[in-house]
């Protein structure tokens, strides 16, 4: 990109200078977008994992498919007052801050749900293509206080223009990026957004791919020695599924369970899918154990397991318990832009006394605590996702609110994952298909053994990862 001034004397500079940059999955010079490996939807910089500190940005350009030589206009918004940065992240090698500028100014506050247009409407210059071919992409971060996350000195003049060059590349900026917002105090909110630009004569392919470039399984047992349960081989199974039918290979496939199911062996499995996947790739990890709910935040039971006499905060201080938002957190640090969560438990956020049932030969997933006043809990809906801001995800969960999941040592462990991994055994083409079709087996089970409220399992996946997650038959 670059940018045409009034002044003859900056266009003869400005007019010299390509601001582009490759990015570290981006496609080499001279390509056009034509491939769908450099068409990625791919978010450089992580987003906001707190859905109640996220600034929901709207980014978006005139022109999606450009050549060398035309011009774009790009409309950005905010759903709070905030200050906004647009930076450019181009196909030569450079990342640009676009905005604010010498130009129109170092004020970038932006007032709530008001577009604005860069080039604005009193900017003498305009944004220009300068190529080569490839993939521009043009993000923008915000901040509710000025200078938060990236400051000034990460940034320098770029040569006699009005506009300032990151120091480093794209691997630095996400680096130091993720690290700052991580440290930024709770009061402060923050958010982002990206839009991409095709640079070259040929049209952008479909954005939707019908197979990963790489899929990864990180498969979880929760169930500790505390559990007082039978073992069950769930995590094994389904990573023996997911290899034969959905063609992920061993060597992309780790199994946590027993001592290496802790809080620290889950952190060690994400950060081996943060160091392994690239944003084109998908990831899938399961988990089965117990789940509940404390002050409205669902939690998920980690080894060892509830100990007895510990209370409900020397469980979450000893990180036995993952909650709803750490576990946000966790998965938002992997680059893989594609994120399924397959969720067999009592993942409700709603408690009731009694999660009982007539069969006495089913056991319940739910661990129930001992320490709270029953007022404390709240009810709400659990069988959505967690709000990750621009991550395609997806939940696949066992139960709805204030619903049980159950085990049976005769299906040698969950329900819902023996039914799962029959559907997917059976040929159904993709996981959306083999997730209804074993939710109708499993209300005919549970119908059968005349059981009254079986829990029903739910899907949410707005991006429709499960429909493209192939299985083969």
């Amino acid at each position: 990109m670059r940018w045409m001034q009034g002044s003859s004397r900056l266009i003869a500079i400005i007019g010299m200078v390509a601001l582009s940059l490759v990015c570290a999955a981006g496609p080499s010079h001279g390509q056009d977008c034509g491939h769908a490996k450099d068409w990625k939807d791919i978010y450089i910089l992580p987003t906001n994992p707190n859905p109640q500190n996220n600034i929901k940005l709207t980014l978006t350009t005139d022109k999606k498919v450009v050549k060398s030589g035309d011009e774009i206009n790009l409309t950005f918004s905010a759903d709070r007052e905030c200050y906004l940065t647009l930076m450019d992240m181009g196909t030569s090698g450079r990342i640009i801050r676009l905005w604010p500028n010498d130009y129109s100014g170092q004020d970038n506050r932006i007032q709530p749900n008001v577009p604005r247009i860069f080039p604005g409407q009193g900017d003498n210059f305009r944004f220009k293509i300068g190529g080569p071919d490839g993939v521009e992409r043009l993000i923008a971060y915000a901040t509710s206080e000025k200078g938060r996350i990236l400051s000034e000195q990460e940034f320098q003049q770029l040569q006699s223009t009005g506009f300032q060059q990151y120091i480093g590349g794209p691997k630095d900026l996400a680096f130091n990026f993720q690290k700052a917002a991580e440290s930024l105090a709770t009061n402060i909110s923050w958010g982002t957004a990206q839009v991409n630009v095709c640079i070259g004569s040929g049209p952008p392919p479909s954005v939707q791919t019908t197979t990963p470039s790489k899929a990864y399984l990180l498969s979880i047992a929760g169930h500790g020695k505390f559990d007082n349960r039978p073992y069950d081989n769930t995590v094994d199974r389904i990573a023996e599924t997911l290899q034969s039918r959905a063609g992920i290979e061993k060597s992309n496939v780790r199994i946590l369970k027993d001592a290496k199911a802790d809080f620290n062996g889950v952190s060690s499995g994400i950060q081996w899918l943060v160091s392994s996947t690239q944003p084109e790739d998908t990831v899938v990890i399961y988990f089965s154990g117990h789940g509940g709910n404390y002050r409205g935040d669902g939690f998920l039971v980690l080894y060892p397991g509830q100990q007895k006499g510990m209370t409900i905060q020397d469980h979450f201080q000893k990180k036995i318990f993952l909650i709803k938002d750490e576990v946000g957190s966790l998965i938002k640090k992997i680059p893989a832009r594609k994120k399924i969560l397959i969720v067999d438990s009592c993942h409700s956020r709603a408690i009731t006394k009694d999660f009982r049932t007539d069969d006495g030969e089913l056991i319940s997933d739910y661990l129930p605590l001992g320490d709270f006043e029953e007022d404390e809990w709240t009810i709400a809906d659990k069988s959505s996702p967690p709000s990750y801001g621009n991550d395609h995800e997806a939940l696949l969960a066992s139960a709805r609110k204030h619903e049980s999941s159950f085990s049976d040592p005769r299906l040698n462990g969950g329900v819902f994952t023996y039914f799962l991994i029959e559907a997917i055994k059976q040929g159904r083409p993709n996981l959306e298909d083999a997730f209804s079709f074993s939710r109708e087996k499993i209300a005919d089970w549970y119908r059968k053994r005349n059981n009254k409220t079986p829990p029903v399992p739910c899907i949410v996946d707005p991006h429709n990862l499960t429909r493209d997650f192939r299985i083969q038959n």
